[in-house]
């Protein structure tokens, strides 16, 4: 006896009808519950900037389009800050404030400079400095009388209220039809950059901005409409996914599997069928099956393709060019000659609706 088998033999004994596997930890953390305990990624999230509609000039399209616009954007950072008492020589730590650390948020430098437009007309609403021609900076007013008198911050609307142009920037974690939100309330923007042209380097341009904000506001939810604002209204994509069913297409491949191991080349058949249907929401019957290449699927959607170009739908002259090629008959199937008809009545399985109305 072979020193394999002599080792398979003691790992039946010890552990009869058990596969070797390594541990599922983590499969059982993060996977299981709907991978409800699974990390978040840092590429699905999605910016709101709610202006103040009374003082901002942009439109909704231009405000909601500036969020989309957003590259990066850092999540609200605190420093609670302390102070350290010594009572007869015992050390205590008392807590006094929380401070809010400015957030950084950088933004695609877009072609149709909606960014740009939306830092205009923040800066053109507190600041006059751009309301003037190169001429008017001309004039020599240290001994003379200023031509221009507003310079500098003055916003450009009565402001006794206080109010500020923009109302909060809300940023929204997406994961697994759900979001986790922070609202900042009352930012203040205290630095903005345009981007930097560099010859011979063939970047991305782009925008950043520094925030200041009073507060931060959580929340959390399924996303639908009217959670996540401006989410889903513009520019976004609503033709189903062809993997739209990718779960039950993945349920269908490991039974056709577990039947054709079996040697239930029937079921395997049927559920070939169940797959293609879920696959083009059809309704396909047993005399209409299709020829599905699963591994070919599987790569296609392994490759980001879309799995319905490798899908055939045969017609009854592949079918018998196929079958005659065969040496073998399936069991309940009878042998097709090259002139018979696939759907006659001697060719027919009599215990299945083969060539029924």
């Amino acid at each position: 006896m072979s020193q394999n088998n002599i080792w398979g033999q003691l790992l039946q004994s010890i552990a009869p009808n058990q596969n070797i596997r390594d541990y599922r930890h983590a499969t059982r953390t993060f996977v299981d519950s709907l991978y409800r305990l699974s990390p978040k990624l840092n590429n699905l999230f999605h910016v709101f900037m709610d202006v103040n509609t009374n003082i901002s000039s942009i439109d909704q399209l231009s405000q909601i389009e500036t969020g989309l616009m957003a590259k990066t954007v850092q999540l609200p950072k605190y420093n609670v800050q302390n102070k350290t008492y010594n009572a007869y020589n015992r050390k205590t730590v008392q807590q006094e404030r929380v401070n809010y650390d400015p957030v950084s948020i950088t933004f695609h430098d877009d072609s149709a400079d909606v960014v740009r437009r939306f830092w205009y007309d923040y800066f053109t609403y507190y600041y006059r400095d751009s309301d003037y021609q190169v001429d008017n900076y001309k004039d020599d007013s240290k001994y003379k009388q200023r031509q221009q008198q507003n310079w500098g911050f003055s916003p450009k609307t009565a402001n006794t209220g206080n109010l500020p142009y923009l109302n909060s920037i809300r940023i929204y974690s997406l994961h697994q039809k759900r979001f986790s939100s922070y609202t900042l309330v009352r930012p203040m923007i205290t630095n903005f950059q345009h981007g930097e042209h560099t010859a011979g380097e063939y970047e991305p341009m782009q925008h950043s901005m520094t925030i200041n904000y009073e507060a931060v506001l959580y929340d959390s939810g399924p996303v639908s409409s009217g959670t996540v604002l401006g989410f889903g209204e513009e520019h976004y994509d609503n033709t189903p996914s062809p993997l739209r069913n990718v779960g039950s297409l993945i349920g269908a491949g490991r039974n056709i599997l577990d039947n054709v191991e079996n040697g239930d080349l029937g079921s395997a058949v049927q559920n070939g069928i169940n797959a293609f249907n879920i696959l083009t929401g059809s309704n396909t019957q047993l005399k209409q099956a299709p020829s599905l290449d699963l591994s070919v699927i599987g790569n296609d959607i392994m490759k980001g393709a879309s799995p319905l170009s490798s899908i055939f739908v045969p017609t009854s002259s592949t079918v018998k060019n196929g079958l005659s090629r065969s040496t073998a008959t399936f069991p309940g199937f009878g042998g097709v000659s090259n002139g018979s008809n696939m759907n006659s009545a001697s060719n027919q399985n009599p215990n299945s609706n083969q060539g029924s109305n």
